[in-house]
């Protein structure tokens, strides 16, 4: 499926802004994943974002991959949150990869009701 530049644009903003660790506000992402998902949920075409948001869950930025599971863990994606999952036994630092994973999942948790 073919990306409309803008969104990408505007969800890459997301993922960017405000930086993780910037603010009280914001220590692990919580805006980001906040953003994010209120950004999918007021799409009427969500599945270009939810492509982009896969996709980012198996990036080697750590920033990236987490906040995509925390994001798609809120949207209630298990498969695909597994997959990342799945993904991060195969890296070079599994370990730390998940324990990332599990903070975005828990900050999820938190922030978003789903």
């Amino acid at each position: 499926m073919e990306l409309d530049n803008s969104l990408e644009e505007e969800v890459l903003h997301l993922y960017q802004n405000p930086m993780i660790g910037a603010s009280y506000t914001n220590t692990y992402g919580e805006e980001n994943i906040q953003n994010l998902v209120g950004k999918y949920r007021n799409l009427r075409e969500q599945e270009a974002m939810m492509d982009m948001l896969i996709r980012f869950s198996r990036s080697t930025d750590l920033a990236t991959c987490f906040i995509s599971v925390g994001v798609l863990h809120a949207l209630g994606k298990n498969e695909d949150v597994q997959e990342a999952y799945r993904w991060a036994k195969n890296q070079e630092d599994p370990a730390r990869i998940i324990s990332h994973f599990d903070i975005g999942k828990s900050v999820a948790d938190y922030f978003i009701s789903a």
